[in-house]
């Protein structure tokens, strides 16, 4: 068995090696694949993390988790007709703006990339290449012989109608309450979304719990629904009498996407999966990458923000 490494795990993990050991735990190793974490939005550069799997209960280590990303793999990606070759950088040599798109896409603080316990973080990306609403992007990657390959688009834009808020139900608590969102769903099935929100200077974070709808039950219908304030992954525990709550004084501001049925699917299953982890009646469950001989997701985003001040 092995499992996928997201960056915001290796960060988080990097924090700990400032005051922490190492911990071993040795056990039988699972067939090494590679995965894949990449985002191309409209005007944003194409943002893809390459790294390898590791055993579930494989020894954690600063140097274990450096040696989980993979360097010098060819990385294409192909749009009308034009090849754009990705560049390795590491976090130390980000620029404030690769920065702040990392940050963006990934839901970190920008600091977080400036205090990675003396380890690099790697991406490959091109300032050559901005995403563009309606155009589909072909991944090619290429490294020690193995070849991944991957396509994604970026919808059309598909904005909220209106955010509004409704009180919290219990009186005492008169200082919190819950966002709802009103969205007219266009006429065509499979318009699908990621949600990602933002309170004041915090990062944007997805809905911990479920980040993605899709209109297979709303198809050319107007909804009104809540929405979850997003959350941080990796917390240890969840304030249940905070959590899906706003406060009021809050500056709440809504990142909505619009994403393809194969970029929905993966987070679905990736979320349903952490969801599910552990418990005893839970169904099987596989998480639907669309990357050809590899694990992970390249995934295109029409994005547009939304906001409201909480009085």
């Amino acid at each position: 068995m092995a499992r996928i490494i997201s960056l915001l795990a290796i960060l988080n993990t990097l924090l700990l090696f400032s005051c922490e050991e190492d911990i071993t735990l040795d056990l039988p190793e699972g067939e090494e694949q590679l995965v894949v974490e990449g985002h191309i939005e409209q005007g944003a550069p194409p943002i893809l993390i390459l790294t390898r799997t590791v055993p579930v209960f494989k020894e954690i280590s600063k140097e274990g988790l450096e040696n989980s990303f993979v360097h010098d793999a060819l990385v294409e990606v192909r749009v009308d007709g034009q090849t754009y070759t990705l560049e390795e950088i590491p976090s130390h040599a980000f620029s404030e703006e690769l920065k702040r798109w990392v940050s963006l896409q990934f839901g970190l603080q920008p600091q977080l990339l400036n205090n990675t316990a003396g380890m690099s973080v790697y991406v490959y990306t091109s300032e050559e290449l901005k995403g563009e609403v309606g155009k589909s992007y072909n991944l090619h990657i290429s490294h020690q012989g193995r070849l991944l390959t991957s396509t994604t688009s970026i919808p059309q834009l598909n904005p909220l109608d209106s955010l509004w808020t409704v009180p919290h139900p219990n009186p005492s608590e008169d200082s919190l309450v819950s966002l709802y969102y009103r969205y007219s769903d266009p006429d065509t099935i499979g318009n699908s979304i990621r949600y990602f929100t933002k309170r004041d200077s915090e990062p944007f974070y997805p809905g911990l719990l479920a980040s993605v709808f899709t209109d297979e039950f709303v198809n050319g219908n107007t909804v009104d629904y809540p929405l979850d304030r997003g959350e941080p992954g990796g917390q240890a525990e969840i304030n249940k009498d905070l959590y899906s709550y706003f406060g009021k004084g809050d500056t709440v501001t809504v990142r909505w996407e619009a994403i393809d049925l194969p970029h929905y699917r993966f987070w679905f299953t990736l979320e349903n999966e952490q969801n599910n982890n552990g418990s005893p009646i839970s169904s099987p469950n596989i998480t639907q990458s669309n990357i050809n001989g590899g694990l992970g997701i390249w995934g295109g985003y029409a994005v547009t923000y939304h906001s409201i001040v909480i009085k």
